[in-house]
């Protein structure tokens, strides 16, 4: 009886252990940006933290988790998760497309590149920009600290919550509704900003 008990626990740690390989999966890339001038990303859920430097690398770390399930064949694993990077021109596209995988990025890009971002849900962070920003999030929140540089508009916009945008010379305007809100600023710049969230909150500061 004590030797089928003893064979049983590590048959039971091997499987435990394969379960969280399963389910977790770490991903580094480099990707050179000295020909590019725009990154897209396409997220479904998760977290982003975005922040620039002067360089010519686009530096990505991915955490990626699958949920829990009781039945595995019902729980997508981590493993089979890639990272999709296409170049299009001055473009590159990265992203993720599993719907049902939690997301964790940390990117450090370079800061003349513009951004675009589609993303499901979570949170957005970004560091120290000084470009054109194009973002679409479905539910969760958004921060974006600007550096030291003018813009030519701004327009936050948020169908359920908040939008706020402050810290520049010239005052912005925020309009509100029931549920709704809007943000507006027009500078001397040259740059553009647009984000769009579904459910959630904005806000865009100059440091």
């Amino acid at each position: 009886m004590k030797s089928s008990a003893i064979l049983i626990l590590p048959a039971m740690l091997m499987a435990s252990s394969v379960a969280l390989a399963d389910r977790y999966k770490h991903i580094e890339q480099v990707i050179d940006a000295s020909d590019l001038d725009t990154v897209q990303l396409e997220i479904s859920v998760g977290e982003v933290d975005i922040e620039t430097y002067d360089g010519d690398e686009i530096q990505l770390e991915i955490d990626i988790e699958a949920p829990r399930s009781w039945f595995s064949f019902q729980r997508p694993d981590a493993e089979d998760v890639e990272l999709e990077i296409h170049d299009r021109g001055s473009e590159v596209y990265i992203g993720i497309n599993e719907q049902n995988i939690e997301q964790t990025w940390y990117i450090r890009m370079p800061a003349k590149l513009a951004l675009e971002i589609e993303m499901g849900v979570g949170d957005i962070q970004i560091e120290d920009f000084a470009n054109d920003l194009e973002m679409e999030l479905g539910v969760g929140a958004v921060r974006v600290e600007v550096a030291d540089v003018d813009y030519d508009s701004i327009h936050a916009s948020v169908g359920v919550g908040d939008a706020t945008v402050r810290g520049f010379s010239n005052s912005s305007d925020n309009e509100r509704s029931f549920v709704s809100a809007d943000s507006y600023y027009h500078g001397s710049g040259e740059l553009e900003m647009e984000i769009e969230v579904g459910v959630g909150d904005i806000e865009v500061r100059k440091l």
